[in-house]
């Protein structure tokens, strides 16, 4: 299993296989034009007053909200439960991250967290072994929110009381899964650049379906024949499959996702997201060869066999597949037009930091 800085394992039966050490280099973004979210009361009133500009609107799609929080055994009372963390949460990361804010995808990715780490929080917090926060020396409101204006690093809730005898484990249980899944979130988004998936008019995540869609000439060249033959966009189901780390994908298993972020964890690097995505193509390319545009676009978006996305199936398949980072970099220079790995780098991010 992998634990990101945070101290809390994100997964609890999946490895991943660590590669080469790249640069690290970090990047200054500026705002999202736009950021929509979904509904909640209370407390994330005064988190979406602080956020600057554009507080998130509310969201009243429910067909939005069951695709995101759909999942096997989930009653209707858990389905409104998770709804409610996950709109606190999403406030919390727009306020702490006012330059990026919220993004469509960042739903799918917190989602998923907190169905997975949510009864592993709650069970450490009730043996008092979970973490605690880190906690801000200035000032608060009512709502635990800082008055100097400032997020970075620090919490947006109720900061634990040091003093306490049980630490964490005394806390209102619904804030500490909260908070701890804000904290992983945050980590995803700084120490695992994911931030670069949501930047400004989505150049970052555009860039990377150009990637793939050279890896797919590369790699799978009848495959690239056929969807130019039939005018399929590689965009139209790539991006999707990146800006929700393939949480998008009805289909896919909970254990294969884990999978492969447990891989994207240890490498620090999109490298695997390319890899999964090649080998899923390669794995449906029979089929694929065997529809035109309006059938791949069915198949890619469904997945009626979801046999091969089974993490024993396609992990293994991506692992085989060679995808290097210098090889990222390179076409990244190619579909960008930059002329140095520095500036590509600099840039646009699709390429490991």
């Amino acid at each position: 299993s992998v634990t990101v800085q945070t101290n809390v394992t994100i997964t609890s039966n999946a490895s991943g296989t660590a590669n080469e050490k790249e640069e690290e280099s970090s990047e200054a973004s500026t705002r999202n034009s736009k950021s929509v979210g979904p509904p909640f009361e209370g407390r994330n009133q005064m988190l979406q007053q602080r956020t600057p500009h554009r507080g998130i609107e509310q969201n009243n799609s429910t067909e939005v909200n069951d695709l995101v929080l759909s999942g096997v055994g989930l009653t209707s009372q858990m389905k409104i439960d998770l709804q409610n963390k996950l709109g606190f949460i999403l406030h919390a990361i727009a306020a702490a991250h006012p330059r990026v804010g919220y993004c469509q995808g960042m739903d799918y990715v917190v989602a998923h967290l907190l169905r997975v780490l949510q009864e592993t929080v709650l069970w450490k917090a009730a043996r008092g072994t979970l973490p605690a926060p880190k906690t801000y020396s200035g000032q608060r409101d009512a709502y635990g929110i800082r008055t100097d204006g400032r997020y970075e690093n620090d919490l947006l809730v109720v900061p634990v009381d040091q003093n306490s005898s049980k630490g964490i484990g005394a806390r209102n249980h619904s804030l500490i899964v909260e908070e701890t899944v804000f904290r992983v979130m945050d980590s995803f988004l700084t120490t695992y650049s994911l931030k670069h998936m949501y930047w400004p008019e989505l150049r970052c995540l555009k860039t990377c379906c150009r990637v793939f869609e050279r890896i797919i000439q590369l790699k799978l060249p009848v495959l690239a024949d056929h969807f130019d033959h039939h005018e399929l966009n590689v965009g139209l189901f790539a991006l999707g499959w990146f800006q929700t780390l393939f949480l998008y994908l009805p289909s896919m298993p909970s254990a294969t996702v884990c999978h492969m972020w447990d891989i994207w964890l240890v490498e620090r690097s999109f490298k695997i997201f390319f890899r999964v995505g090649t080998a899923i193509l390669f794995l449906s390319q029979p089929v694929l060869l065997n529809h035109e545009l309006e059938g791949m676009m069915t198949y890619l978006n469904t997945f009626p066999d979801a046999t091969l996305l089974n993490p024993e199936i396609l992990i293994a398949c991506a692992l085989q597949i060679k995808i290097t980072n210098r090889m990222l970099t390179d076409i990244e220079m190619e579909v960008t037009g930059t002329t140095t790995r520095i500036e590509s780098k600099k840039h646009y991010g699709v390429s490991p930091r």
